[in-house]
C-alpha cells in the first residue's frame, strides 16, 4: 500500500529553527545591554513588523520596562542625594572641631562630593619636622580629635605630600620615601591610639605630584608639605568589601623604612 504524500511544507521546520535562533540572539543581546525602555520598544516594533504579528502583551511589557527604567533612575538619584546629605554632618562637625586649630595652624577640612569623602589636611609645621617622619609631639592631639568621627565602617587613608625640592641627607633617599613614611607614621599613631583598626587603614605617598601651590617660594613650598587624612564613612558598611581591603591597601609594617 502506497504511503500518503505529506502535505506539510518541508521548509516550515527550517523556518521555525531560524525564528528560534533569532529569538535567542535577541534575548542574549537584550540581557547584555542596559535596560532602556525606548530601545526596547523600538526593537519590539521592528520585530513585530518583520515577523508580521504582535500581541497586546508586548505593549504591557513595554509599559513595564518604562516604569522600571524610571524607577531605577529615581532610586539612583535618591541614593546619591542621601549619601551626600549623610556626609554633610560629618563635614560640618569636623570643620567645627578644627575651627580653632585652623586659625592657629591652617588645618583645612574639605568635602569631596564626587567620591563621597572628607579630607583633613595638616601642614608640616604642626605634623612633622622638616625632612623627618617622626610625628611632632603636639600632632597626636590633632589626630585624637578624629576619634568621634571614625566608626567601624570607616576607611581612613593617610596621604603624604612633599614639595618639589629633592631630599638632601637624612635617612630618606627621595620624596617618595619621605611622603610614604609620614603617611605610615600617621596611620600607626591612629592604630596605637585605638582610633582605627589595621584593616581600615590605607597608606599613600605621592611625593610632590599633587601640589597645592605652584609658586617656587618658601610659602608655596610650605603649602605643599602636608599630610592628608581622608575619611570614607560608610566604606565597610557592605561587609563584602571588608574581606577585600588587604588587596587594596598597603600595611603599615610594609611601609616602614629601616633606618
Amino acid at each position: 500500500m502506497a504511503k500518503k504524500k505529506c502535505n506539510d511544507a518541508p521548509w516550515l521546520a527550517t523556518f521555525a529553527d531560524l525564528m528560534s535562533l533569532l529569538m535567542a540572539i535577541f534575548v542574549l543581546l537584550f540581557a547584555m545591554s542596559t535596560l532602556d525602555a525606548h530601545k526596547y520598544e523600538a526593537i519590539v516594533k521592528s520585530l513585530t513588523h518583520t515577523l508580521g504579528h504582535g500581541s497586546d502583551l508586548t505593549q504591557t511589557q513595554v509599559q513595564y520596562f518604562k516604569q522600571a527604567d524610571e524607577q531605577r533612575k529615581v532610586e539612583q538619584d535618591q541614593d546619591g542625594e542621601t549619601t551626600i546629605e549623610n556626609l554633610k554632618p560629618l563635614y560640618e562637625s569636623l570643620v567645627e572641631t578644627f575651627a580653632m586649630a585652623s586659625r592657629q595652624s591652617d588645618v583645612q577640612v574639605s568635602l569631596d562630593p564626587e567620591k563621597k569623602r572628607v579630607h583633613i589636611s595638616f601642614p608640616e609645621n604642626i605634623s612633622f619636622p622638616t625632612g623627618s617622619a617622626e610625628l611632632k609631639p603636639g600632632f597626636a592631639v590633632y589626630l585624637s580629635k578624629l576619634q568621634p568621627y571614625v566608626t567601624e565602617f570607616s576607611r581612613v587613608q593617610a596621604v603624604g605630600h612633599t614639595d618639589k625640592r629633592p631630599v638632601v641627607g637624612g635617612r630618606f633617599k627621595s620624596n617618595w620615601e619621605l611622603s610614604s613614611a609620614r603617611a605610615a607614621a600617621v596611620v600607626q599613631k591612629l592604630i596605637e591610639n585605638g582610633i582605627i583598626q589595621s584593616r581600615q587603614a590605607e597608606v599613600v605617598g605621592v611625593a610632590d605630584t599633587s601640589p597645592l601651590s605652584l609658586a617656587e617660594t618658601e610659602a608655596g613650598y610650605a603649602m605643599n608639605r602636608r599630610v592628608e587624612i581622608i575619611i570614607e564613612p560608610n566604606y565597610f558598611e557592605d561587609e563584602g568589601q571588608s574581606e577585600n581591603v588587604r588587596t587594596q591597601s598597603i600595611s603599615v609594617e610594609e611601609m616602614q623604612i629601616k633606618k
